[in-house]
């Protein structure tokens, strides 16, 4: 885990859409989702437990930078972790939260029937 290789707090990477905000689909630049009260929940208790934020999306920070500060999502750092530097684009985290993850179960043979029938949460309908 990043914090233990270097000394750092614990991190979480969010995604912005179908995470922090609920989303149906890209609409536009600037057409956000209303924010899910029981993911601001959580990141404010993770916040309050020591834990770093980052925001992790493909919208840049420009055209969510005011919709966090306007719905109180505490974040540090946006798209990157300063903590834990690398030659790559991802940021390095504890933990990555996404509406489309799916978590490698440590045999790609088991996984592949779950990979194929996989929906977000918002496409579960």
């Amino acid at each position: 885990m990043s914090y233990v290789d270097n000394g750092s707090r614990r991190t979480i990477a969010v995604d912005f859409d179908g995470v922090i905000a609920d989303y149906d689909g890209y609409k536009g630049p600037g057409v956000l989702g209303n924010p899910r009260p029981d993911v601001l929940e959580v990141l404010n208790l993770l916040h309050a437990e020591g834990w770093k934020i980052i925001i992790h999306t493909t919208r840049g920070e420009q055209e969510v930078a005011d919709y966090l500060r306007e719905h109180g999502v505490p974040y540090e750092e946006f798209n990157s972790n300063s903590d834990y530097k690398t030659l790559g684009i991802k940021p390095v985290a504890d933990v990555y939260w996404d509406d489309r993850a799916f978590c490698y179960s440590g045999d790609a043979r088991k996984d592949i029937e779950s990979i194929r029938r996989f929906r977000t949460w918002s496409g579960r309908g």
